[in-house]
């Protein structure tokens, strides 16, 4: 693997973990969220939801290479945690090269959504493709829409909602919304720290997809990030033939895959 080539996961992983730290930040206090740094990489950890999106490892063997006493630590943090359902991701960069070896033999498994695509692009901005509908970043009025869009669209129940609803007015994000006429329909945030910037909790109503919101929530979000260098996001790869219009959104917006990340799932007990 070239050094570039490393040198674009690594920042990849970074980009995500610095947005995730934050995140979990805003969580109320009653979730008991954290996001530690464990042996280089970043636990994010959620007990209160123990399901592997919300509780998973970030940038192992990236920053410095993994050794048998950090996974013994990160098993233990979630152990402790009562969290019965993690991930450990993996980019193709991570040291040493055995650590596959050393998950398999701790019994971890790829997990049935075996890998997560992760992209990097510049800040220069593209076309608003012509959807038809009006983008604009959402103000603190708006935060109760924000939260039911997010909270619909994942599943979640109304308890996360203020902790999505805190993000429209917090330092360091932009959460914007996709409006059908009058009707708030999607959203998106995006998240900047210092010359980087990074595309995530991207979320609309099911009775409003495939109407180009999230390309249009792209684009206004790359448009935002336009004075930082360097812009990141990441999605699930598909299984088989499943559509994945998310990962098409990407790449139409000019974003380049740096790497699949493969999840290894905690072993069942």
């Amino acid at each position: 693997m070239s050094a570039q080539g490393q040198e674009a996961q690594c920042l990849a992983d970074e980009i995500e973990a610095r947005a995730c730290r934050d995140l979990y930040a805003a969580a109320p206090p009653q979730f008991c969220a954290s996001a530690m740094t464990i042996g280089g990489a970043t636990a994010l950890c959620l007990p209160s939801m123990p399901i592997s999106y919300f509780n998973r490892v970030i940038g192992l063997g990236m920053s410095e290479p993994a050794t048998q006493a950090a996974l013994d630590a990160l098993v233990h943090h979630y152990t402790a945690a009562g969290v019965k359902d993690y991930w450990l991701h993996l980019s193709p960069a991570a040291r040493p090269g055995s650590l596959p070896d050393w998950l398999d033999a701790r019994g971890f498994k790829l997990a049935p959504r075996r890998s997560w695509a992760k992209f990097l692009r510049g800040s220069e901005p593209f076309p608003m493709p012509n959807t038809g509908l009006v983008v604009r970043c959402a103000e603190a009025a708006d935060s109760g829409l924000v939260a039911d869009i997010v909270c619909t669209a994942y599943g979640l129940p109304g308890s996360f909602a203020p902790w999505f609803a805190s993000l429209t007015t917090r330092t360091g994000w932009r959460v914007f919304l996709a409006m059908k006429d009058s009707q708030a329909i999607a959203s998106g945030s995006l998240y900047c720290s210092g010359d980087t910037a990074w595309l995530g909790i991207g979320a609309t109503l099911p009775e409003w997809r495939n109407l180009g919101a999230q390309s249009a929530l792209i684009a206004a979000r790359v448009m935002v990030a336009r004075d930082c260098r360097v812009v990141a996001t990441e999605t699930g790869e598909p299984i088989g033939e499943e559509p994945n219009p998310s990962l098409h959104n990407i790449q139409r917006a000019g974003f380049v895959q740096v790497c699949s990340r493969l999840n290894f799932a905690v072993p069942r007990v």
